[in-house]
Order: C-alpha cells, then structure tokens, then sequence
C-alpha cells in the first residue's frame, strides 16, 4: 500500500467531518462522504495507480493534479472505487492544454464541464443514457461528474469569488455526466474520434448554454433545418484560442434517431447535412452564424428517452472537446 501525502485531520464524528469541511470551504454546499485513508487507498487500487502520479497540470495556476487528489475527491462525492477510472480519465482530458481549464472555470460566464461515457464501461458501471440521463437519480452519474467539479474547487482553486468568477454561475457546475446510448447502431462518439469499438472512453466538453430543438416533423430535412435555426439562435462565434473553430455538441434524442434511420442517415450524414445550414451567413439579430471549422466539428451524441421529440444542443466556452481512454 502506498503511502499517502495529504495532511491528516481529525475529527470525532463523521458529522462533524462533514461541517469541518463545509466550514474549510472545501465541498460545493452538499453533505460529502469523509475520506478516509482507507477508501482512499481503495479508490487508487481501482485504478492501479500510485498517489504521487500525475493527471495533469493548470501551468497559469502554477499547479499539478496527483492520483492522490484526484481520489480523495472522489471519495468525498460519493463515487465507488470501481468509478475511479472514469474520474481519472475526465480529469485528465479537463487538464488537457486544449481544453482551455483555466479560462473554462475561471470566465465570468460560468461554464460548465459536461461528461459524456462510451464503451463496455458504462453498462458496468451502470452510467445512464436513457430516459432522463442529465438528471439526478443515477449514482454513478451524480458522482462521476460531481467529482471532477470537486477536483476543480478543490485542487485546481476554482472557488467562488476567488480564480471562479463566474457572474451566475449554473447548477449545472454541481455535476454533469451521461452515458452515449450506443443502441442505435450509429458509430459511437469516441470511435468517431479515433479510439476503437469495445474501448471505454470519456469525452469532456465545456458548456456555456442548452439549448433544446423539438419538432414532431416526420421529414428528416425539417428536423435538420430545426436544431440548426436554434444553434443559430445562440451563435458560436470566432476565438483566436482555437485556431481551428470551435465544436457544437448535439444530443439527439430516440424520436429524432429514428427519423434519421429510417430515412437511411448515419452520424456523418446529420453532420453534412448541418454543416451549411450552421455556417451560412447571418440574416440578422436573431441568426447568427457558427464558426465551425468543419462537419467533423460537430459531435453528435445519441442519449434521451421518447416523449418530447426533441434533441439538445450544447453551446462551448472557449474550449475544445478532449476525449480519453478509460483504462
């Protein structure tokens, strides 16, 4: 067993953890789970990883990310050990140079990060797609996201009124995790992005806004010309930081799928068919062009349940989407 750096403190009660660390600043608001060297220890051996091994760095922060930070954090937003590797992955792609972490957490704006999973691992794990994915009543959901936030309050210093300086900020910085439901047969998000099918992997992107495109429309055309009036609603316009041009994320929904299916779409069909409509110049206040760089920029994600017939679009901050291996 290897030996842990972090300083110890004592406490007489698991009540009285939780309100030393509220009071430390040292949770988001909610009760944590206290972490104990033991579960600690156990959230490394998941992982097969020693303490002192590095996730990643913040170089404007001047600080590192060890396995050993990582866990406790981990520990403290309810995850089993069997999560951890999934928490490393997320906090490794977060910290990825590309992905912009400092200015993701530190904007005024109050972006937030998202999780999306793919592979093997998420029916192991029980990561949830389906029927109402992006909100509670999914453990390893809640508290996947929910500890890469703590990592980012707690290790990376992004606390409100400090390094966060966020104007509102959003809810949706509690956490913010869901599975892709790979059932529909489309080639699934991360074998897009280049690891292979039966790899598990995560992608993590920053979120600056939902946006949510309904339409009960049978013709796939009419549901494509939808969700790209309502991308243009919102815009995504030109940083210098991304070089390239920034990625739309879409989550469509079952309804929305089926559509496409049927009339013989796959994923890289949906993402030419959008490209134009997205890129084409604005026509005014209320329509405002995306500075993609091209089809491949947008991602789209298959997840939901049936009900509404609509798909959601995920707006970025100044941020590249980053996926990693879970291994």
């Amino acid at each position: 067993m290897s030996v842990l750096a972090a300083d110890r403190v004592d406490f007489d009660s698991e009540e009285a953890v939780a309100e030393g660390y509220a009071e430390r600043g040292w949770t988001d608001g909610l009760p944590i789970v206290p972490p104990t060297e033991g579960r600690v220890q156990a959230m490394l051996a998941a992982a097969g990883l020693d303490p002192s091994e590095v996730l990643g760095a913040v170089p404007t922060r001047k600080l590192t990310v060890t396995a050993e930070a990582a866990a406790i954090n981990a520990v403290m937003a309810g995850c089993r050990p069997e999560y951890f590797p999934v928490v490393v992955a997320a906090v490794r792609a977060h910290l990825h140079p590309k992905g912009n972490c400092h200015s993701t957490t530190a904007t005024v704006s109050g972006a937030a990060q998202v999780v999306v999973v793919n592979g093997p691992i998420t029916g192991e794990l029980g990561i949830h797609g389906g029927q109402a994915c992006f909100g509670p009543g999914f453990r390893a959901n809640a508290t996947i996201g929910r500890a890469l936030r703590l990592v980012i309050r707690n290790v990376c210093l992004a606390v409100p009124g400090g390094l966060d300086r966020a104007s509102f900020s959003t809810p949706m910085r509690y956490s913010f995790c869901f599975a892709e439901d790979e059932t529909s047969g489309w080639t699934p998000l991360h074998v897009q992005r280049g690891l292979a099918d039966g790899e598990s992997a995560v992608t993590v992107l920053s979120l600056m806004s939902m946006l949510r495109a309904s339409s009960y429309s049978e013709d796939p055309a009419e549901l494509v010309a939808t969700i790209a009036r309502t991308a243009r609603r919102e815009g995504v316009p030109h940083d210098e930081f991304l070089g390239t041009g920034r990625s739309l994320a879409i989550v469509v929904g079952p309804e929305h799928r089926r559509r496409f299916a049927d009339a013989g779409w796959d994923k890289p069909t949906l993402q030419q068919r959008l490209w134009p409509l997205l890129t084409a110049p604005t026509t005014g206040a209320e329509d405002n062009t995306l500075d993609l760089a091209g089809p491949d920029n947008i991602l789209v994600i298959t997840a939901g349940g049936p009900g509404m017939a609509e798909s959601w679009l995920i707006t970025p901050h100044l941020s590249n989407p980053i996926t990693e291996r879970v291994v």
